[in-house]
């Protein structure tokens, strides 16, 4: 059983999270991937790494648009090194990381042949070249040069080779994603909520596509959950409106839910798109949170006592979920109150759900 948290800042800033979270006991922490937005994640993994010995450390997440797989694999390889084995590379179509960059999530064709080769670059399987997928096919064959000897295959080399391959973890929401993560990921985590009808729906499509294809390699399976171990639960809410609004929101893309829900379930995830303002993106009291009642929240996120918690915590377990990284809860208004959650989420929720997991 693990458990994820996440951080965001300059290197530094995210090495002494890194540190903190260790010393907490998470198994995990992901370093957002967004360019323009965010510090370059494998800079602060790499800080993170130097200043921590056993929480593993990932990039959450990457997309297909700002590194050539080469360019990716390459980076998150070097983070392994550094880390001793603790890197996990995050790979989803992308959602804010390419908003910004004038862009909407990658096309499924152009991101299942992504995936595949940096996959293979992640486990150090040497591969035909590819100039649309390496280089954007901007470039013309190295065959132009005329050398009398040339590379002949894309593959690591000199100081690269050697290095353990490194986990691929993607996360998915809708059934085309987890469809092709369920064909290549090491470690897959579901980005539907906490509801265990739609993490279950999500597992059954990994599982089914996992048969159909005869998958035997072995899988991860996580889930991506907002969590405030409070008692106040409309505190609880705010808190997690932010989180709540912008996962909700991947379930509707593009306008249009992709996954089997109710009819009011539906038309609070396409109200979520329509009101959707990219700049108040995973911020708490947003105005896309307002189109989520209460009862919504309820089911999407874990809110309430820590019994509550570990409960809910504790069914997701039972439909297979190993792996979980936390969206805790936003201190922009009530600092203190979003403080107490935390703690009492690694002093009182994470050791009792991992102990039962292990027994």
């Amino acid at each position: 059983m693990e458990f994820w948290t996440t951080a965001v800042g300059l290197p530094g800033d995210v090495a002494e999270a890194a540190k903190k979270a260790e010393a907490q006991g998470w198994d995990g922490l992901g370093i957002p991937y967004a360019p323009l937005q965010a510090p370059d994640p494998y800079c602060c993994m790499t800080a993170a790494a130097l200043a921590t010995s056993t929480i593993k450390l990932g990039n959450w997440v990457a997309t297909p648009a700002s590194h050539t797989p080469a360019s990716a694999a390459g980076s998150i390889k070097t983070v392994q090194a550094v880390s001793e084995g603790r890197a996990v590379f995050g790979l989803g179509r992308g959602d804010s990381a390419l908003a910004y960059l004038g862009m909407s999530p990658a096309p499924l064709k152009f991101f299942e042949a992504y995936v595949q080769r940096v996959r293979n670059y992640l486990q150090e399987e040497a591969q035909p070249f590819d100039l649309d997928l390496d280089g954007g096919n901007h470039f013309p064959s190295v065959e132009r040069l005329g050398l009398a000897q040339s590379a002949e295959e894309a593959r690591f080399s000199l100081f690269m080779e050697g290095i353990d391959p490194v986990p691929l973890d993607m996360v998915g929401t809708g059934p085309k994603v987890l469809a092709i993560a369920a064909r290549y990921a090491d470690r897959i985590t579901t980005a539907v909520g906490a509801d265990p009808e739609r993490v279950g729906w999500a597992l059954d499509v990994v599982r089914q596509e996992r048969e159909a294809g005869n998958v035997d390699r072995p899988v991860s399976l996580g889930a991506w959950v907002p969590v405030a171990v409070t008692d106040d639960i409309e505190a609880g809410r705010r808190m997690l409106s932010g989180v709540t609004a912008s996962m909700a929101r991947f379930t509707a893309m593009h306008g249009k839910s992709v996954a089997p829900v109710s009819e009011g379930e539906r038309k609070v995830y396409e109200s979520v798109h329509d009101a959707y303002q990219l700049r108040a993106h995973f911020q708490e009291g947003s105005p896309q949170s307002k189109e989520v009642p209460a009862d919504f929240y309820d089911r999407f996120a874990i809110i309430g006592p820590a019994d509550e918690c570990i409960e809910r915590l504790n069914a997701l377990v039972d439909l297979g979920i190993e792996r979980f990284v936390v969206a805790s809860p936003s201190p922009l208004t009530t600092p203190d109150l979003a403080d107490k959650a935390l703690a009492l989420f690694t002093n009182e929720v994470m050791p009792t759900v991992r102990a039962a997991e292990a027994n």
